[in-house]
């Protein structure tokens, strides 16, 4: 009775929430210009400029430069791969500045990026760097009337022994102003509720039934899916209540424990640290 009652709420959801879509992201464009393989490129934003160099001492490094009308250098950032990126010439701010992104990419197998967000105002506020283990993508949310930024925690990388493109990272949104990021994923709430309605509707009664009794592989990253999209929507006695109805017994309180924890250490534990000083 429990899981027809699972299924009714699936059918619902899937029509009341079809078109709550996500921004999908054009990763192809976001690099706006891309640190050169040898010597330098610059751009002229407002009254600054933006110059990305590998000097000789450091090739291995792209080293990005912000310099004012006057010559001084009012922000800098290293990182193995580095560019200019999306977001960039907008009003990120909400304050009727253009900004500036950089993003640093480490490569490797498990990347890292860096970015440093600056508000080019007649006097710039440029955060500390933020990093995370899943890219930015910046948009402009109309209901808001601003910018967002669209992401995932990395916090969740290789979470519970997977791998990390097997990763989870939840998606989270951010908001930007000149006291740093913010969390603002409960505003898209009814994006969260497709995401949900979708995982709920590719899990089969037999799927649910054999996770409950023998840990079902199949099922278990759909059912966190769920969980996620109600927690980070705002949503945590619905996340948690999810959990207690399509998660094995004898593993909820471990895997309970393990998301609050790897939370507490991910993304927006982060977001504190990006006041400007």
């Amino acid at each position: 009775m429990r899981f027809l009652s699972l299924i009714a709420m699936v059918l619902c959801a899937s029509f009341s929430h079809a078109q709550a879509e996500w921004p999908k992201p054009k990763w192809e464009k976001v690099e706006k210009v891309r640190c050169p393989a040898r010597g330098e490129a610059e751009i002229t934003i407002g009254s600054y400029r933006v110059r990305l160099t590998r000097e000789a001492r450091a090739e291995r490094l792209c080293i990005a430069y912000l310099i004012d009308k006057a010559g001084r250098q009012a922000a800098r950032l290293e990182a193995a791969q580095l560019s200019i990126y999306q977001g960039t010439g907008e009003d990120v701010f909400g304050d009727g500045s253009q900004s500036l992104v950089l993003q640093g990419f480490s490569g490797g197998s498990e990347p890292k990026y860096t970015y440093k967000i600056v508000d080019l105002g007649p006097r710039p506020v440029i955060l500390p760097d933020i990093e995370n283990e899943s890219p930015f993508y910046f948009f402009k949310n109309a209901a808001k009337r601003g910018y967002r930024i669209l992401t995932g925690d990395g916090g969740f990388h290789n979470f519970d022994g997977r791998c990390f493109d097997c990763s989870p990272f939840p998606r989270v949104v951010l908001r930007v102003d000149n006291d740093g990021l913010h969390d603002a994923s409960a505003e898209f709430t009814e994006q969260y509720d497709s995401e949900i309605a979708l995982a709920r509707a590719r899990i089969g009664e037999g799927e649910i039934a054999k996770f409950l009794e023998a840990d079902f592989r199949d099922a278990r990253n759909v059912v966190l899916e769920m969980i996620f999209a109600y927690l980070y929507s705002g949503r945590e006695a619905e996340a948690w209540q999810t959990l207690d109805q399509m998660w094995p017994a004898k593993d909820r309180e471990r895997i309970k424990n393990l998301i609050v924890n790897t939370r507490a250490q991910g993304l927006l534990a982060r977001l504190g640290r990006t006041k400007p000083k």
